[in-house]
């Protein structure tokens, strides 16, 4: 498959389980999350003081955390791949009471934004479906103003192995070379299945060293351990995360990565 088949495929799934995704997840719109079930921007502080910054948020999806940001001062634009989870994103910030400015559109083409037009460019869980993901870090370091901020939730490359159950414990098979996950909507909709792409530390570290960046602080968020902390806290959590506690408490899920354009 080329890249802009996997797109297409991408769009088709989103499009297809935007709405039982959006259904069964809880996703706080008071809060950004990074990880599932863990701590999000106001404990965590990775974005500092957004208020009247300039903000790029790829892969929104249903923009629960542009409509955070947007609460928060900030000027926030969201793009996104799937029109479905845009109308989505449109509607919630309508009943939220923000302004957000969505767009349709592909994070590793941000021909649309002028160079150096945003102050932070924030993704959770996007890079993941970003074939050719050096074009990607090299548009977010074009947009970004001297001394931008660029913030990545993404899967951790542990996430692309299989638990035991049995064992409670993780079959790496070879984490120098993690499998691509094929998925599609439980309905069988897609023509073809979209991709997942795991991408081990190393090589996130050498795409965004390359592309100009200070990669600043690494993090692997884990959950809280106290379900009533899940419930309470938590601006990423829903029943698919819940009935994978145990797994979650043991490896992490996510990998974040803030890093900083040069001035």
């Amino acid at each position: 498959m080329s890249n802009d088949d996997v797109k297409r495929a991408i769009r088709a799934g989103w499009d297809a389980m935007s709405d039982s995704y959006q259904s069964q997840s809880y996703i706080s719109t008071d809060d950004v999350h990074y990880a599932p079930l863990a701590p999000g921007e106001r404990e965590l502080g990775l974005l500092g003081d957004v208020n009247g910054k300039s903000v790029l948020e790829l892969a929104c999806g249903s923009a629960q955390n542009s409509i955070a940001l947007a609460k928060w001062g900030a000027r926030v634009t969201g793009l996104d791949i799937s029109m479905r989870q845009l109308r989505k994103a449109s509607d919630l910030a309508t009943e939220e009471g923000v302004s957000v400015s969505l767009v349709l559109g592909d994070m590793e083409s941000l021909g649309m934004f002028r160079d150096r037009c945003f102050d932070i460019v924030l993704s959770s869980f996007g890079w993941e479906f970003a074939p050719d993901l050096s074009t990607c870090v090299r548009e977010c370091y074009r947009v970004l103003g001297s001394g931008g901020l660029l913030v990545v939730a993404t899967t951790h490359p542990l996430s692309a192995f299989e638990w035991d159950e049995d064992e409670k414990a993780l079959l790496v098979t070879d984490y120098f070379n993690p499998p691509v996950e094929l998925w599609e909507d439980s309905a069988g909709r897609m023509r073809s299945p979209a991709m997942t792409f795991f991408r081990t530390v190393e090589e996130m570290f050498e795409l965004l060293t390359g592309a100009g960046f200070s990669v600043e602080r690494l993090l692997e968020p884990p959950p809280y351990l106290a379900k009533r902390r899940l419930d309470g806290h938590s601006p990423y959590a829903g029943s698919y995360w819940e009935d994978h506690g145990e797994r979650l408490r043991r490896v992490p899920f996510a990998i974040v990565y803030v890093a900083r354009k040069g001035s």
